[in-house]
């Protein structure tokens, strides 16, 4: 049997009111490929199938017209997203379908990721002093700290005071993204000021009454810091032994903490981005 013809499809989707090009075209049909398009029925194209084959549809797929799913649009002010922070989460969780599952997902595995929190930090500063755009940063006076610095940036190290002050910082926000009460508002309260102190911009009182300055990041070094961090998270959790926990729940557990990084990334650019 030949495939249809263009001519044979396209009179398919207009006797189905489907624009392909248009905003009507429906991608979810059941019996869509990849690109989004429904092949026709032996019924609606008047094609025979020879008899010897079982047809590929169930009389009922034939005489039942494929719907699309009924999708409810939320009403999202932009402007109390961006002043509240928790209508913000309630939009970023419920975009990125995070909840219960995802916490679950991730106590369950933290247990068996702690022990690699140590390396990941000093990887992680140890890619920061690939580059001097990155490495600079250092050469300020972190928010907390009161050792002496450094006077050029060669002499700047991974063993310098001031670096490892910040791997502890690090070290604890880490074991927070695997320990966290995600049901807290607390925890992204906690999130939200992580962004804000890399702004230039001190979020805790008793630094703003002392005088500590705070950190001046650029954002497009926190968001590559992030990224850097959710690969190692994520091939430390598939590199737990499946004597251990289940390929399933590690990856459920990747895809959780896939969102807590994006979510963290928001909780950074919110306070970069002024016109979003």
């Amino acid at each position: 049997m030949s495939s249809p013809s263009a001519e044979t499809v396209t009179n398919h989707l207009h006797t189905l009111k489907i624009d392909p090009d248009g905003d009507g075209f429906c991608p979810f049909s059941q019996n869509a490929d990849a690109s989004g398009f429904a092949p026709p029925t032996p019924t609606e194209t008047g094609l025979e199938l020879p008899s010897s084959s079982s047809p590929p549809y169930s009389d009922d797929e034939v005489s039942t017209p494929k719907q699309c799913p009924i999708i409810t649009t939320q009403e999202i002010d932009p402007l109390l997203i961006r002043k509240s922070l928790e209508a913000r989460m309630a939009y970023l969780t419920d975009f990125l379908d995070f909840g219960l599952d995802d916490a679950i997902a991730i106590s369950d595995v933290a247990p068996f990721v702690h022990s690699v929190i140590p390396g990941m930090v000093d990887g992680m500063y140890a890619k920061l002093f690939e580059f001097d755009i990155t490495k600079k940063v250092f050469m300020q006076r972190n928010e907390g700290f009161d050792g002496e610095l450094p006077k050029t940036l060669e002499d700047l190290t991974l063993d310098s005071p001031q670096i490892v002050f910040r791997k502890v910082f690090m070290k604890s926000w880490a074991r927070r993204v695997l320990t966290a009460d995600y049901t807290s508002d607390k925890t992204w309260v906690y999130m939200n000021k992580v962004g804000l102190m890399h702004t230039g911009v001190s979020p805790f009182k008793h630094q703003r009454a002392l005088g500590i300055p705070p950190l001046n990041v650029p954002y497009r070094d926190c968001a590559l810091m992030l990224g850097w961090v959710q690969q190692v998270l994520q091939s430390s959790i598939l590199s737990v032994p499946e004597s251990k926990i289940s390929f399933e729940k590690k990856l459920t557990a990747v895809n959780a903490i896939n969102k807590v990084i994006w979510i963290q990334n928001d909780l950074f650019s919110r306070h970069y981005i002024k016109d979003e």
